[in-house]
């Protein structure tokens, strides 16, 4: 997040993982479908992110509602 920005770092996950997530519909087998479920979990990384870049944004009277709506 230091080097690149948190925003650039989340959409580009965020994409990333939108590819294995659209190809969902094509696996038929359980092998396939263990292996598709590790490239979507990549996604979960946004969280880290999510949670950065919105302390950075948000006052600190502010940043515990705000991290705990974006992140869940």
């Amino acid at each position: 997040c230091d080097k690149f920005g948190a925003r650039i770092l989340f959409a580009l996950v965020l994409c990333a993982a939108s590819i294995p997530t659209a190809c969902t519909g094509l696996v038929q087998t359980a092998t396939g479908l263990a292996i598709l479920r590790l490239f979507i979990g990549i996604a979960g990384g946004t969280f880290v992110m999510c949670q950065y870049w919105s302390s950075r944004m948000f006052t600190k009277e502010v940043v515990g509602t705000a991290n705990a709506l974006c992140g869940g």
